[in-house]
């Protein structure tokens, strides 16, 4: 059984990866495990009574674990509970499970994501930038770990591949928003697409369960991004000259990438101070926000109404019409067209 699966009250057993796990004491004095466990399809909350600390050292993060336990709704939200004197589960060792079965992925195919992205790279004209992007995404090995990286750990595209959608997303966002705003300087626009989440490729680990690295987690993406692009915008000056990469090209682009999330509160050292910078933090936001109301409504079960469970990263239910949807646009996300 999925997570996906679990959809009312009653019996469940399957093979999950415990994600969180801590040691709680109740209100009467007794002990016992709040996890988190989950597969690629989801996660769920698990709460283990009765515990003692020999089963709780069983029960760590990064454990695969072969579960039978009781979904029960507890203020609305199913969860899922066992008793810790009872044999309920069993550690997997390495080589009984494939470690790809907990980890969701991206359900947009790869090579129409890249078909974006590499279409921008494409239509570059301010030579600095060619150089630029060129320098990060005609490298197999970049590519390799670009299209593995997650975008975020919790709050939208948290899953492989998710960086690579995330990208392609705001790309896009930002060609439409340069077609229709004049005064759009293209280039920097949309080399800052490209490159406004780099960090995050540092920044995030899938072994054996999508984290923080030690540099995502004390530095931050936005940091690790700038280093990057610095890092590269110096080899190249190495290698062609310093003219191949003016300072006039360097400072707006910096600026789009430690600018994007906004505001100071949202993480942003600086608020947008470019008209393209003003674009970029508007294309991202919107579509890591598009992005939670769809995964919010993929996890909604056919049959269960207008209105999705209360969701705890929108702090809301959505609702879903009954509108039929008209026929898909080839052009649209995932399109091979």
């Amino acid at each position: 059984m999925q997570i996906k699966e679990i959809v009312k009250e009653g019996t469940v057993s399957g093979t999950f990866l415990v994600l969180e796990s801590q040691w709680r004491v109740a209100r009467n004095g007794s002990p016992f495990a709040a996890l988190r466990i989950g597969d690629r399809s989801g996660e769920i909350a698990l709460k283990v009574w009765e515990i003692t600390e020999e089963v709780f050292r069983d029960l760590a993060k990064g454990k695969v674990l072969k579960l039978r336990a009781t979904a029960k709704n507890f203020n609305g939200i199913l969860q899922l509970e066992a008793n810790g004197k009872e044999e309920f589960f069993q550690v997997c060792r390495e080589g009984e499970f494939d470690p790809a079965s907990f980890l969701p992925t991206t359900t947009v195919k790869l090579e129409d994501l890249w078909a974006i992205v590499d279409r921008v790279r494409a239509d570059l004209k301010t030579k600095p930038y060619q150089l630029l992007i060129e320098y990060f995404f005609a490298d197999p090995e970049f590519r390799q770990k670009f299209t593995r990286a997650p975008a975020a750990l919790k709050i939208h595209h948290a899953y492989l591949g998710g960086l690579l959608e995330h990208t392609a997303g705001v790309v896009t966002l930002c060609r439409a928003a340069a077609d229709y705003y004049p005064g759009v300087n293209r280039d920097l626009l949309l080399t800052g697409a490209l490159l406004h989440d780099v960090g995050k490729v540092d920044s995030y680990t899938s072994q054996p369960m999508i984290e923080g690295t030690d540099p995502g987690r004390l530095i931050g993406h936005l940091v690790l991004g700038v280093q990057m692009v610095s890092a590269a915008i110096s080899a190249i000056r190495q290698q062609q000259g310093e003219e191949a990469f003016p300072v006039a090209a360097e400072l707006p682009l910096l600026h789009l990438l430690v600018s994007h999330h906004g505001k100071m509160e949202w993480g942003s050292p600086l608020e947008p101070a470019l008209l393209e910078a003003c674009l970029l933090h508007q294309a991202d936001n919107m579509d890591a926000e598009a992005a939670k109301f769809r995964e919010a409504i993929a996890k909604h079960p056919s049959g269960g109404g207008n209105w999705t469970a209360y969701n705890t990263i929108l702090k809301r239910s959505v609702y879903l019409t009954d509108l039929e949807e008209p026929e898909s646009d080839p052009r649209a996300l995932g399109s091979s067209e």
